[in-house]
């Protein structure tokens, strides 16, 4: 099956419906407005069975004036124009800017029909014609093909009918292995099955029990029900006019314009940075912080327009714009837009979305130009540039569907990047090979500074290291790290790292202040040495903390809390004495304590509150017994 969708354009009275109405058998007037006053107002729809294989809906949209706005949403996610032109009046104002609303939006493929030829004679339709081909030069529908019609002698229907076949068989399959994403474009309810929501199905597909999420609420919602034309279905796909009951979201909390999504992937966003096309049309300019409205998926927001590389942008010229919106909506990497005016309300330009969650742009930001310029250009390239953009952070095949990528091709993309030496993985992240290398000298020059600057520290602290270089909470810190470990470059010891070697290297009168403070503490035997005491070897308080850490790190000596310090063979004597004790009478008092070492209490109340906090024994009332860490110490 090959799912496309056939959209009507051309202005007010020129015959859409009804030739709609002639190729389908269809009315897509629905409204008692629509039948008063002669005119389309909303969308209608209706199936065209051309054979083949081919399922074709079309979306006739009103020609007024008045009603460009749903004009605009019923072109979006159109793959096959219909252009129709009246040949008793020829190109109108709403020809003109239905046509521009469709070259904006990058429709590339359509049928031109000259309608109501029974009122003009052929010298009149060929004039006619003769516009038509002016109007079309330079765009993608110059060489489209020009079918004259007319409903009340059938003229030109069969033809038309078979131009559209082949047309419609020529337009690219869309891709089915793609997130699933439908614009809603109307919303209604049902007794019985609760709230639906019509549209074209932009991509993926859908079928009934699945979870899907209505943007920008981010509201999750289940499939009850997928019909398409009044036909239930078990699954819808991408280029179907597409009606979807949904559980989980009353009828008033949607809206034109919203979306529903495959979950967790796309995001809203209060901001889009677009590439901008203005229209050719007279008096289509763009000034920088212009209100305007950003037509895009079925729904108008409202919308300040910042000029990132121009003063102003001018009628056929193009430029790069951050879009600011009044309401948040969801985009990806490749949507089509319109903009028209404030007020006066008219079509002034349109373009495509090539970054759909922006930082706040700063205007003439070079860097920011430069990488809106690549996004502009094909996958590979916008992919390196995503990946350089995104530095050490990385970022994961999954995020590359926000910018026009399917899942399967994101993630392939990568690995090519990968391949070729431009990217490393790291825990599912991707990060850009100059990014790394930066980081990776960053690192070890960081580590090499502290290490030279710091000579009584074995090493600088993990944590203090990361924080220090910006590194965040990323993989690619910690991959670094081990590549240094493996290459030799960077040593580790508990939670410090240093470059040089495992050892710490002192000049011989550090070696000789630490020899005299081990000796210090030791010769106190079981009476903790205060740091009072140490002062007189080193007064310096900076430098005696780092001996210090020195012998606690290298397990001389041992903290006992904040009173002082013991000789690392005094304390595995006192252990001894201690586990001996208790293994012979069960528990041991303060007072026995003190007496079996000889100890004040001065002395034996802090070292056995240390005991405690170590685990080596357990306080019990006023006595100590076994804790956890003295049956470790013991075996």
């Amino acid at each position: 099956m090959h799912s496309i969708i056939i959209g009507t354009a051309g202005h007010v009275d020129h015959g859409k419906t009804e030739i709609v109405k002639a190729l389908t058998g269809k009315d897509t007037d629905r409204l008692a407005e629509e039948k008063e006053r002669g005119i389309s107002i909303v969308l209608g729809f209706a199936p065209l069975d051309l054979g083949e294989g081919l399922c074709v809906g079309i979306v006739d949209v009103p020609g007024h004036e008045r009603f460009v706005k749903n004009m605009v949403s019923g072109a979006v996610g159109v793959d096959l124009a219909l252009f129709v032109v009246a040949a008793d009046e020829g190109v109108m104002p709403q020809t003109r800017e239905h046509f521009e609303v469709l070259r904006l939006l990058g429709v590339e493929s359509g049928v031109i029909a000259i309608t109501k030829t029974d009122l003009v004679d052929d010298e009149l339709g060929d004039l006619v014609e003769s516009e038509v081909r002016d109007l079309a030069k330079g765009s993608p529908l110059e060489s489209a093909p020009v079918v004259r019609t007319s409903i009340v002698t059938g003229e030109g229907l069969d033809a038309l009918r078979e131009i559209l076949r082949k047309q419609a068989a020529a337009v690219h399959k869309k891709e089915r292995r793609d997130i699933f994403r439908m614009p809603v474009d109307r919303v209604f309810t049902r007794s019985g099955i609760g709230t639906i929501v019509t549209g074209t199905v932009w991509s993926g597909e859908v079928g009934k029990g699945d979870t899907l999420v209505l943007e920008p609420s981010s509201r999750k919602v289940r499939v009850r029900e997928v019909h398409s034309f009044d036909a239930a279905m078990k699954k819808a796909e991408a280029g179907q006019r597409t009606a979807v009951a949904l559980h989980g979201v009353r009828v008033e909390d949607v809206h034109i314009g919203n979306q529903v999504i495959e979950p967790d992937m796309l995001a809203p966003s209060s901001m889009f940075d677009v590439s901008v096309e203005m229209s050719a049309i007279q008096g289509s300019k763009l000034v920088n912080r212009q209100r305007v409205r950003f037509h895009h998926a079925a729904g108008e927001v409202m919308a300040r327009a910042v000029l990132l590389d121009k003063e102003e942008i001018g009628p056929g010229q193009t430029g790069f714009v951050q879009l600011r919106l009044e309401k948040r909506s969801v985009a990806r990497r490749g949507d089509r837009f319109v903009i028209r005016s404030y007020s006066p309300m008219r079509v002034i330009g349109g373009g495509k979305v090539l970054d759909p969650t922006p930082s706040k742009a700063k205007r003439f930001d070079e860097k920011r130009a430069l990488f809106l310029g690549v996004m502009k250009e094909g996958r590979e390239e916008a992919a390196a540039a995503l990946v350089a953009r995104e530095s050490s952070d990385g970022i994961s095949a999954g995020r590359m569907v926000r910018y026009g990528f399917t899942p399967e091709s994101g993630a392939s993309v990568l690995q090519d990047l990968v391949d070729s030496g431009g990217a490393l993985a790291a825990e599912g992240l991707f990060i850009a090979a100059g990014s790394a290398e930066r980081m990776e000298k960053e690192l070890i020059e960081t580590v090499e500074r502290f290490v030279g600057s710091n000579r009584l520290a074995w090493g600088i602290e993990r944590e203090t290291l990361r924080e220090r270089m910006g590194a965040g909470e990323g993989p690619l810190f910690e991959q670094l790290l081990d590549k240094g470990r493996r290459e030799g470059r960077l040593f580790f010891k508990g939670g410090l790292v240093r470059t040089g070697g495992g050892e710490l290297e002192l000049d011989r009168n550090d070696r000789g202040i630490l020899l005299k403070m081990k000796e210090r503490i030791a010769k106190g035997g079981f009476e903790f040495c205060a740091k009072a005491e140490l002062v007189e070897i080193e007064p310096e308080e900076k430098r005696l903390l780092s001996f210090i850490r020195i012998l606690q790190e290298s397990g001389d000596v041992a903290r006992v809390l904040s009173y002082g310090y013991i000789d690392a063979s005094n304390l595995e004597r006192v252990l001894e004495a201690l586990r001996t004790y208790i293994e012979a009478h069960t528990r041991i008092s303060v007072g026995e304590f003190k007496e079996l070492l000889g100890l004040s209490r001065k002395y034996a109340v802090p070292l056995l509150e240390y005991l405690d906090q170590e685990g080596y024994t357990k306080r019990v009332d006023d006595a100590r017994v076994s804790g956890p860490r003295m049956k470790d110490h013991k075996s």
